[in-house]
């Protein structure tokens, strides 16, 4: 009697996890539609970054590092005429390295070179041609990169996003449509994780070399291009 007790239990015990597995698999892949969307937002950029490059080669080190260091404190003093010092300028570390160049097929020493790098923030794209003069007028080495943004890039790019949201249940309503069914409840909704703007990407590409000597000139013009930032949203929706 035990021994059919115990086979009896077993086979119900069987069956419910198998009903239990059933309907949890049921549960868990019900009739979806996969659709993805893309969000699209222009705008004009309203601030540039400006990356400032100091390099000086000296016989002794700590020449090429006091002159760098001087140079370097000259350009924040008139930075901080255009922007905020805490949030607007960053500053690099000093490195100092020895300098070759190659003469006669085969690298010869030159002396110690020391270089630091500014990355300044401008807002007011108004004063750019007038901050490149000034920046000129100082022993800086060169301007090596100019990126133009958008002080409200997170904004946007949350902007884009819902667009792209739009998209994707225009596209899963269309589809729905067409094969006559209707959709139900949302079941998944993901960005693809990226902030993908042009704004990270819209460099000019002018390295402005100025060989470390002082001169007076006006300052560059430059056109800044309309920025694009884009996101692309994952979706899955119920079939009914």
């Amino acid at each position: 009697m035990k021994k059919k007790s115990i086979k009896l239990f077993i086979a119900c015990f069987s069956s419910i996890i198998l009903i239990t597995s059933c309907q949890s698999l049921s549960n868990e892949n019900p009739n979806r539609i996969r659709v993805s969307g893309e969000g699209k937002v222009r705008v004009m950029p309203d601030q540039v970054t400006l990356t400032i490059n100091t390099t000086f080669t000296k016989t002794r080190m700590v020449d090429a590092v006091r002159e760098t260091q001087a140079t370097v404190d000259t350009v924040i003093t008139l930075l901080e005429k255009y922007g905020n010092k805490q949030k607007d300028i960053k500053t690099s570390s000093v490195s100092a390295n020895k300098d070759y160049q190659y003469i006669g097929n085969t690298n010869k020493f030159i002396g110690y070179q020391a270089q630091q790098t500014i990355d300044f923030v401008l807002h007011d794209l108004s004063k750019f041609t007038e901050l490149t003069g000034k920046l000129l007028e100082t022993k800086i080495s060169g301007i090596g990169s100019i990126s133009f943004d958008h002080s409200k890039a997170d904004s946007i790019l949350r902007e884009a996003d819902l667009i792209a949201y739009d998209d994707a249940l225009k596209s899963a309503k269309k589809l729905a449509s067409r094969a006559d069914v209707k959709i139900g409840k949302l079941l998944f909704l993901s960005n693809d994780g990226s902030s993908s703007n042009q704004s990270t990407q819209n460099r000019t590409g002018m390295a402005l070399e100025t060989f470390n000597k002082a001169y007076g000139g006006e300052g560059f013009k430059i056109a800044p291009e309309v920025l694009e930032f884009k996101r692309t949203l994952y979706t899955e929706f119920e079939i009914k």
